[in-house]
């Protein structure tokens, strides 16, 4: 579509350009005095113009036979002497001697002249005088092959008629020098309806296609008799104007009797003189120029415009789009009908009528393809056609012509929507109150809107299923929260259950030492088990920061310390992460320490400090450091000739569980060294870092 409308534009200006240039060209031939001037100016003028950039003009010698190049404009040296001269016989020397326009339609292989390679190619030829004692005829050529562009062609002729015009009034002017038969014939030779009146606005004398024009026989009489009312009304003013001013002269465009004149009035000693060129077809073409930039300009905002819609807004743009096309394409009914249950139903969505138009979209809000096979079958091969007349459709369209003739249609216009490989609706324009004509120019810019709706109408109906999905998995997350927060709390509450149990145990038992202990220590490592479920609980089981794991399970396994001992731990600071499985064994690990401490390093002191360093390590490893300042481990137990539920349960869980190594030492006091794996997080990100 970019490409429309920048031929559209482009062509536009041109028009406008070459008016402007034409325009200063008849004013400057409106003050010359001799026809050689006239004719110098006319090539100087003509080269001016967009695809000629030579001219000249060819004078007949009587004697000789040939043609005499005397003016021109744009040719080298070489190429005026070369054509200096056309001899009878040649294929130049036959076209000038026609006795009408012509406009060669020129190929590479067919050049006016060359010249060092270069070639000249023949573009315009036209008659400026044909008389028995006098004759000229003007050429125009380019270095470019191709036809003149038919806006150039109608320029072109308007300047040599305006040049005739010219040559007229000179001869009027100096009528002395001219005999009445040579200046009638060149009115005559004129297409363009020509006249002059008097100070009285009365005839002088017009040309033919003047009489013609007016369907009048009298040539001299008050303008307003020859013309007639219609005319005189147009340009009366505009002579008043031209006789009052400095000037003299002016340009105005009119219509009159369905065609479109531009007429160039030039004030004379004795009156006025009238050239009414013909411009009807370049204005029709005007016309289409522009409407087809600004109908672009529309469906361009349209297609952009759809590209943001959402929702209701959609329904809006479609029927805001409807009513501005049916607008600018002058239909009677736009809409878009929409496809469901795989092509078997037609529904009508969105429609817009002009005023005293009925609209259609509640009595035909669905209907059954397989009813109307002669429509679906057009629709199903993607074509976009119309029905000038519905009286036309084929037999075997019978019930396709009751459904229009229903709607009181008389032109049909359809635009099949097809998004990927798939006919998803069509978009409908009728023509009710009268029957109608779409060029494919218009119907292949309706392709493009229907495009943009169709891309909108799949992008909307995504849209609306992934809101339905996001709603979907947005409740069952919300339910699976609500169960595992149920589950945690169930576990967290059997937990503290079980812990209540061992405390009533231990209180109601009987003394005795061994089980006092035992006791005891299944309290510390449920509560440890406690402790990690409870911050995987609350970080909705993502891995768990090492050095927060620690601190928890230390200060809740120091709790039933003596309150006359100190006690002081450190735990370095280290953004390491495990995950849940790694949580609980060093959870019950830590623990099992902490109870080490402080039953055999509390035990012969008062105060007891303990350290915990972690740092990561090459080849993807993790160390973790536990130290207390106590005796330190008895040697039996560092040479593993000792052993206990409590060292074989850090030993299993760093071995099986940790996937580590586990080493014992004294070190200022009871030392023990764990190295695990650095493993992955369940989201792909590395838990130890």
């Amino acid at each position: 579509m970019n490409r429309f409308y920048a031929n559209g534009r482009e062509r536009s200006q041109l028009v406008i350009e070459n008016f402007d240039i034409l325009s200063a060209a008849c004013i400057k031939l409106n003050s010359l005095e001799d026809s050689s001037s006239v004719f110098k100016h006319t090539v100087d003028s003509a080269t001016e113009f967009k695809s000629i950039d030579s001219a000249g003009i060819f004078v007949f010698d009587n004697i000789s036979g040939d043609f005499v190049l005397e003016y021109s404009a744009g040719l080298s040296g070489c190429l005026v002497d070369s054509l200096s001269r056309c001899i009878p016989g040649s294929d130049l020397h036959g076209m000038l001697k026609n006795d009408r326009n012509l406009f060669p339609d020129p190929t590479e292989d067919d050049f006016f002249i060359r010249e060092s390679g270069r070639q000249i190619f023949l573009k315009g030829i036209f008659p400026l005088i044909l008389s028995e004692t006098s004759s000229s005829v003007m050429f125009i050529a380019s270095s470019m092959p191709g036809t003149l562009p038919r806006e150039i062609q109608g320029i072109m002729e308007t300047l040599v008629s305006m040049v005739k015009a010219s040559i007229s009034r000179i001869e009027v002017e100096n009528s002395v020098r001219r005999s009445e038969r040579e200046h009638s014939f060149l009115l005559e030779s004129t297409n363009d309806p020509v006249f002059a009146l008097d100070g009285n606005l009365e005839v002088k004398y017009c040309n033919g296609a003047f009489r013609q024009l007016v369907c009048s026989e009298d040539g001299s009489a008050p303008f307003s008799e020859v013309a007639g009312l219609e005319l005189t009304s147009i340009l009366r003013e505009k002579f008043d104007e031209v006789l009052d001013s400095g000037s003299g002269f002016c340009i105005s465009a009119f219509e009159y009797r369905d065609r479109t004149f531009n007429v160039l009035i030039n004030r004379t000693p004795d009156g006025l003189f009238v050239l009414m060129n013909d411009i009807t077809v370049a204005e029709q073409t005007r016309k289409k120029m522009n409407f087809r930039e600004r109908f672009e300009n529309l469906l361009i905002t349209i297609s952009t415009d759809f590209i943001k819609m959402r929702g209701s807004a959609l329904n809006l743009g479609i029927n805001d789009a409807l009513l501005n096309i049916g607008v600018s394409i002058e239909v009677d009914r736009a809409y878009l009908f929409q496809f469901s249950d795989e092509l078997r139903i037609l529904k009508n969505t969105h429609e817009w009528c002009a005023t005293n138009v009925q609209p259609q979209i509640d009595t035909r809000q669905e209907l059954r393809t397989d009813e109307y096979p002669w429509l679906q079958n057009r629709l199903n091969r993607h074509w976009a056609f119309q029905i000038p007349r519905i009286s036309d459709l084929p037999s075997w369209a019978e019930a396709e012509r009751k459904l229009f003739e229903s709607r009181d249609i008389q032109s049909l216009l359809i635009v099949p929507i097809v998004h990927g490989n798939n006919l998803i609706a069509f978009l409908g324009f009728d023509c009710v109150n009268q029957e109608n004509y779409w060029s494919e120019d218009i119907i292949d810019l309706l392709r493009v809107v229907g495009d943009a709706i169709g891309n909108a109408l799949v992008r909307n109906r995504m849209e609306k299923k992934l809101i339905e999905m996001y709603r979907r998995a947005e409740k069952e997350a919300q339910i699976n929260a609500v169960l595992l927060k149920e589950v945690n709390h169930r576990v967290k509450n059997n937990l503290s259950e079980i812990i209540g149990i061992l405390y009533a145990q231990r209180r109601y038992a009987s003394s005795n030492d061994d089980h006092d202990e035992f006791v005891q220590s299944l309290i510390s490592r449920i509560r440890g088990l406690a402790t990690v479920h409870d911050m995987l609980s609350s970080s909705g089981w993502k891995p768990l920061e090492l050095t927060m794991l620690a601190r928890r399970i230390i200060n809740s396994a120091i709790t039933n310390a003596p309150d006359t001992k100190k006690l002081k731990a450190s735990i370095s600071k280290t953004s390491i992460r495990v995950n849940p499985n790694q949580a609980h064994a060093l959870a019950l690990i830590l623990n099992e320490l902490v109870r080490n401490s402080l039953k055999h390093a509390l035990a012969v002191r008062d105060s007891l400090k303990i350290k915990v360093r972690m740092r990561k390590r090459r080849a993807g490893r993790i160390t973790l450091i536990y130290s207390d300042n106590g005796p330190g481990y008895p040697e039996e137990v560092l040479e593993h000739d000792r052993k206990n539920l409590g060292l074989d349960l850090i030993q299993n869980l760093t071995i099986k569980n940790l996937q580590g190594d586990l080493t014992l030492q004294n070190d200022g006091g009871a030392s023990a060294k764990i190295v695990f794996r650095r493993t992955l997080t369940e989201d792909g990100a590395d838990g130890s870092k």
